[in-house]
């Protein structure tokens, strides 16, 4: 499975509002590393579905509302 860079401006849009805060608290403080999480080292990668753009988030939407809110501006993620 390959990982390709993906700038989040190309992702969907994430609402707070849609995620579980419990999840949230869970991704910033459990036993891996944000970096870690968000490049596939501790989880499944996050997945986007690439037909269209802005790219429909498959999994990882709870992290992807994290990278934006870290700043990041482009994280690794598995196209389908």
């Amino acid at each position: 499975m390959s990982l390709k860079w993906i700038y989040l401006n190309d992702v969907e849009f994430v609402n707070e509002n849609s995620l579980s805060q419990t999840r949230l608290r869970q991704l910033e403080n459990g036993f891996c590393s944000f970096e870690d999480l968000i490049y596939g080292n501790c989880s499944d990668p996050i997945t986007l579905d690439s037909s269209a753009k802005p790219y429909r988030i498959i999994d990882g939407r709870h992290r992807i509302y994290l990278a934006r809110k870290k700043g990041y501006k482009k994280i690794k993620a598995r196209l389908v």
